[in-house]
């Protein structure tokens, strides 16, 4: 993974998926966090992005995902357990196949990961603004998506 600590500051090389399905995005957590954000992980020495949120969605989910582009490139700051984060992160555009099962899961579901350790929930596009998600921008740009057609970088 590229991820490299130093001191009480630790850098992140992420990659996200964004899956939306009838005005409904897919997000996930853990038991112990308190925010929701966007499937994905880490990129691994030498895998380029695509491959990684392929590989990430596979991981956590069990399904081949195809891409449809890249939405997002963000630069974000935060504070986790104790450290101080700077994370870099790829946001791609992703699609299940066609009538897979997870587009009927209703309510919070568990990924295969770690015994479960992610939990999934589709919510609303509208219901954004109002959830505690990460990154914050995810709020304003995903309901933008429809009317986009540039990849837009931020940082926060």
């Amino acid at each position: 993974m590229i991820t490299f600590e130093r001191d009480n500051n630790k850098f992140n090389f992420r990659v996200a998926g964004i899956a939306i399905h009838n005005n409904r995005i897919l997000l996930h957590t853990t038991e112990k966090d308190d925010f929701w954000n966007l499937p994905g992980g880490r990129v691994e020495f030498n895998e380029s992005t695509d491959q990684t949120i392929k590989r990430e969605i596979k991981e956590e989910l069990d399904i081949e995902v195809q891409m449809s582009k890249l939405l997002f490139v963000n630069e974000d700051f935060f504070e986790y357990e104790d450290k101080h984060y700077h994370e870099i992160g790829f946001y791609y555009l992703i699609d299940f196949p066609d009538g897979h099962e997870v587009f009927k899961k209703v309510g919070e579901f568990k990924g295969i990961e770690d015994n479960g350790r992610l939990v999934f929930k589709w919510f609303l596009l509208d219901e954004l603004i109002d959830l505690n998600v990460y990154p914050e921008m995810l709020k304003t740009e995903l309901i933008k998506l429809k009317d986009q057609n540039k990849i837009q970088h931020f940082i926060y």
